[in-house]
């Protein structure tokens, strides 16, 4: 009896160990949010994704545009008054945009509130759609507002100089809440799952079989949901940006307009690119350059790319060609014959 209450014992504990695929869907950040993690404990695995989401809604509290009293809400309404106190974690994240302005050339701005507003693209605006385009003077008018010199930040405050300008982190907020999510479930003991905001996704680990996850990249067609590419990830994020997520159609000239805008011109970005996607250690990074190397096109955004430590694209055009960085380029399985991949 005792040898087989030793067995017993010992199964009942094998079976224990064995790691259970826990998941929690929620809206956050304007956009829908999953949360995968394998854990011995369903209990505790529970209760690391509460932590991951918890640390989502904070970000969100201090960072979205939308929320009253945010600390983007308060600089916004002081811009050409006084400077505003925000939290370290704010301005972390300011921080990171003003390099990034700098490091693209310009291509991502964190000052384009005026603009984002004006074409009315934006997550906040998809409950009350815009169907026409602003009229080239107004859009000349907002342009005038996104010149981040006029951004200062000083003894940990942060004052925007011009009364009519606005800062708006959608563009980088995102990324940093999905690393925050995937650091705060690692220090809860997870160490394989995965955080998805809303396409802006970073993996733990392998699978408890050894496995790595299968990420895929959608296709930026219109109206399409199939996958197109296949890639197989362990501790790496990958982010997709592309003019087909969000987007309005003129009612009368049938045109449509997407929401990633050029700086440049104060439009919506016109050229061969229809989707990018960032690989890289970082969610951050891959939110950054997802946008930028979309602003800056298949050539120079390809030649920016292969400069960069870590960091790997695919870049799909508008003739359905798939263009890859060179460190990628073998691990991708085009799945969709439709697409073909440049030489």
């Amino acid at each position: 009896m005792v040898v087989l209450l030793l067995l017993s014992l010992f199964l009942t504990s094998c079976k224990d160990q064995t790691p259970q695929l826990v998941r929690e869907q929620q809206f956050v950040l304007g956009t829908f949010g999953q949360i995968h993690a394998y854990s011995t404990s369903t209990k505790e695995g529970n209760e690391a994704l509460t932590k991951a989401y918890q640390r989502i809604h904070e970000i969100e509290n201090m960072m979205s545009v939308a929320i009253q009293d945010s600390d983007v809400d308060l600089i916004n309404r002081s811009a050409g008054l006084q400077p505003v106190e925000v939290s370290e974690e704010t301005l972390k994240v300011i921080q990171e945009g003003l390099a990034y302005y700098e490091v693209t050339e310009g291509a991502f701005n964190i000052g384009l509130g005026r603009l984002i507003d004006l074409w009315g693209i934006s997550i906040e605006s998809t409950a009350n759609p815009t169907t026409r385009p602003p009229s080239e003077e107004e859009i000349q008018a907002a342009k005038s507002h996104i010149d981040l010199q006029q951004l200062e930040i000083k003894n940990g405050e942060v004052f925007v100089k011009d009364a009519d300008m606005r800062v708006d982190l959608g563009g980088i907020a995102k990324g940093y809440a999905v690393d925050e999510a995937a650091k705060t479930l690692r220090e809860a003991g997870i160490e394989s799952g995965f955080v998805n905001l809303g396409g802006d996704i970073y993996v733990l680990g392998p699978k408890p079989d050894g496995s790595l996850w299968k990420m895929g990249v959608q296709n930026p067609e219109v109206g399409s949901t199939n996958v197109i590419i296949k890639i197989e990830l362990a501790n790496r994020s990958i982010v997709s940006s592309g003019d087909y997520q969000r987007y309005f159609i003129d009612e009368e000239t049938n045109q449509r307009y997407h929401h990633i805008l050029d700086p440049k011109t104060g439009y919506p970005t016109d050229n061969e690119l229809t989707s990018v996607t960032i690989i890289s250690n970082s969610a951050i990074e891959g939110d950054v350059w997802s946008t930028a190397v979309f602003i800056m096109g298949l050539e120079k955004g390809l030649e920016t790319l292969e400069t960069l430590p870590d960091v790997e694209g695919i870049l799909v055009t508008k003739d359905k060609t798939v263009y890859t960085t060179s460190g990628i380029g073998s691990e991708i399985e085009l799945l969709d014959t439709s697409f073909t991949l440049a030489d």
